[in-house]
């Protein structure tokens, strides 16, 4: 009985020493760990100084303007445009654009009114994260160098059967060689079945972690293999704050 009760304190101690070391790892990988879901610009204050990668949920108005919002049926009156002055004003910063609404006829005007952006406040293309659903609208903004990916919609794997889930890979696959776009964006619990795939694509994975904060990531096997896989170009998580929306 003894020694039992050892065994659980070396395991308890160890697992606190862990922890702790998890701990002090959060803000140690600004290069891969990006902030989720900065739909307010008084987030950005708040929590955009602790991540060099910030994610915003935009849908396509009229003449291509770029409203931060994540549902396409409301607006908080929020213009992309202070986003980009950010950039301008922190040139290490990069950002995540989860376009929502992306179509045949917004296109055309979305993609003069980014580059009208990126002309006006400097920004370099290979700061930009452009992913949409619509993969096969990206080839134009690929060609210009932007870092475009397809917005992944699938149900989780241990939702599927065998046949279904090798259906989405080969889907996805077919999305990899087209050379719309240049990465793929998918949630966490994708990344263990696709990690295998594709390597002989040059395609780039792009993972949320967005019900995970900093420290899990770290503390969890499956998030230190996303850190260190070169094909993880970045991870999301959730770090709400008081001004999330």
């Amino acid at each position: 009985m003894k020694k039992l009760r050892f065994l659980f304190v070396i395991v308890l101690f160890l697992l606190v020493i862990y922890s702790l070391w998890a701990w002090f790892q959060v803000g140690s990988r600004p290069d891969k760990i990006g902030l989720h879901r900065c739909n307010s610009l008084e987030k950005l204050e708040e929590k955009g100084g602790g991540y060099d990668l910030i994610e915003v949920d935009v849908c396509i108005r009229e003449n291509g303007q770029m409203d931060v919002t994540h549902d396409e049926d409301t607006t908080f009156g929020l213009d992309i445009v202070p986003y980009f002055a950010y950039l301008h004003q922190h040139p290490e910063k990069r950002m995540w654009m989860d376009i929502k609404n992306l179509d045949e006829e917004n296109k055309e005007p979305f993609i003069v009114c980014l580059d009208s952006l990126c002309r006006t406040y400097e920004i370099a293309h290979e700061r930009l994260i452009v992913e949409t659903p619509r993969w096969d609208l990206m080839r134009l903004l690929t060609i210009h160098d932007f870092c475009t990916s397809y917005y992944v919609d699938a149900p989780k794997p241990s939702e599927l059967t065998r046949r279904q889930m090798d259906s989405v890979i080969t889907r996805l696959d077919r999305v990899a060689s087209s050379g719309c776009v240049r990465a793929l964006s998918f949630p966490g619990w994708w990344y263990m079945a696709l990690r295998g795939q594709y390597k002989e694509r040059d395609i780039s994975f792009l993972v949320w972690k967005h019900r995970s904060i900093q420290w899990e990531v770290f503390l969890c096997p499956e998030g230190k293999m996303m850190l260190a896989d070169d094909r993880v170009k970045a991870i999301l998580v959730k770090d709400k704050g008081r001004y999330h929306r």
